[in-house]
């Protein structure tokens, strides 16, 4: 039995320890489109702000890869796929047959159509090659723009600022973090920026990088007509799943590759996991991309443990986030952006916000069941929060208390039982004191689950585990 797994990532990572927990003997052969061993991309940040060294951005060394007996084809890439002929078409034309195929390829950064985008100085900011690319200008770099102000543009910025370059984020949306953050909250990250020294422009669109006549940047143009010099660019607007590789394959795709629970595309003995697919949201219930590194690690233990004759099922996951940027920390799950106040017969908001300690905690419930939160600063219940959307259980009992500063087993016993809250402070007493706390009917719905809820509420950003 031949595996081959199209790309070399956390998904691909889960896929080998699951298929050799079955198949010993089988052989996996893997198309890494770089030259490196799979490694953790939500570190390169960390690594140019010179917060993490070198050593620590691989998520497996290559002896992991000799330990489970693969072979790793490096520098390679999938162009395409014959499936009729049970075989992969890769970088310079060079075929290889597979029995079982997994395709980890992920995502690829998403360039807006802006002039003179193209050439020196302007890098999307997703890999170790982007990092190197843009770590080798720093000494040539004064002032830098970064597009776009989500996750990795606002991380970019940070790392940048830290290394002593003026930076200015632009963002076509009117918010700081715009898939994460409600009004109030991108008030208090834009505070944030300011005190750094980092500048911000919202509402406005790089629509033109200018060049001098060497063809070296000297600025962007915004769509306002402001001009604003730089040396360097980088594009940060977000990620696509990468599915031109698939064109003509036959391979079910609407925005990312189709699966079902088993993580099987449409096509038979052909698996896909990670970015690059449309899986199952709990929250929205439908399919739809979540680029979320837990998810694309279950992702991939679920499929490679069905490519060697497992029976696993994908449940399905939700949008997570976590980022910490000059000591403003966020963490966010699900329907997040919902505004407190606004009239929406389909959810309730609920808010807790303490400018003084810098906390602001936001719950949105729909239909007696957690569909989101956001966490500034004070990150404590994310986990918790986190568990509450995995369960879908109903929360109507507790729900009034969510944010407020009891802790969930005072919130359950006042609720339930209409005793005098204790003075707990955090989850170490809620596991000390045992499930007793909530009621008998609430239990059930974390203990048969504790490994799912374990996998998806990693909050710490600077490291790589599941």
């Amino acid at each position: 039995m031949r595996y081959v797994i199209a790309g070399n990532s956390v998904a691909t990572v889960a896929a080998i320890e699951a298929i050799r927990k079955r198949d010993d003997k089988g052989e996996i052969v893997v198309i890494s489109p770089e030259a490196r061993t799979a490694y953790c991309r939500p570190l390169i940040t960390y690594h140019l702000a010179g917060q993490v060294p070198a050593e620590r951005l691989p998520y497996r060394q290559e002896g992991f890869y000799k330990a489970q007996g693969v072979r790793v084809l490096y520098n390679r890439a999938l162009e395409g796929l014959e499936p009729e002929k049970g075989r992969v078409v890769l970088t310079g034309g060079e075929k290889l047959e597979f029995d079982r195929l997994l395709l980890a390829i992920g995502a690829t950064p998403f360039i807006p159509p802006i002039e003179r985008v193209e050439g020196p100085g302007v890098y999307p900011f997703t890999s170790m090659d982007h990092m190197e690319a843009v770590e080798a200008q720093l000494k040539d770099w004064r002032e830098v723009v970064v597009v776009g102000a989500g996750m990795i543009g606002i991380k970019t910025a940070e790392a940048l600022h830290a290394r002593g370059v003026k930076v200015t984020i632009v963002e076509l949306l009117d918010k700081i973090l715009p898939i994460v953050l409600d009004e109030a909250s991108s008030a208090w990250a834009r505070e944030t920026l300011e005190k750094a020294g980092v500048e911000y422009v919202l509402g406005d669109s790089v629509v033109a990088v200018e060049r001098n006549a060497q063809g070296d940047v000297k600025g962007v143009t915004l769509r306002s007509g402001t001009f604003i010099p730089c040396q360097g660019v980088i594009v940060a607007v977000g990620v696509r799943p990468n599915v031109a590789p698939l064109s003509g394959s036959g391979v079910d795709i609407n925005k990312g590759v189709l699966v079902d629970d088993r993580m099987e595309t449409s096509l038979e003995n052909v698996f896909a996991a990670g970015d690059v697919v449309e899986a199952y949201d709990l929250i929205l219930g439908a399919k739809r991309p979540i680029q979320l590194w837990p998810l694309a690690y279950r992702q991939g233990l679920i499929a490679g443990a069905n490519m060697a004759g497992g029976r696993k099922r994908y449940v399905g996951g939700f949008p997570i986030n976590s980022v910490g940027f000059l000591g403003f920390k966020v963490a966010s799950a699900g329907l997040s952006t919902v505004e407190p106040g606004v009239e929406e017969e389909s959810f309730e908001v609920m808010v807790f916000e303490d400018k003084e300690r810098g906390v602001y905690r936001k719950v949105v419930v729909g239909n007696n069941r957690l569909m989101g939160f956001l966490l500034l600063n004070d990150t404590s219940r994310a986990g918790v929060y986190s568990g509450l959307i995995w369960s879908r259980m109903d929360i109507s009992l507790f729900k009034d208390a969510l944010v407020e500063e009891v802790s969930m087993p005072e919130a359950c016993r006042l609720a339930a039982y209409g005793l005098e809250p204790w003075s707990f402070e955090s989850m170490r007493d809620f596991r000390r004191m045992g499930w007793a706390l909530f009621p008998r009917s609430y239990r059930k719905h974390f203990t048969a689950m504790p490994s799912r809820i374990e996998e998806v509420c990693a909050f710490e950003s600077e490291v790589c585990t599941i």
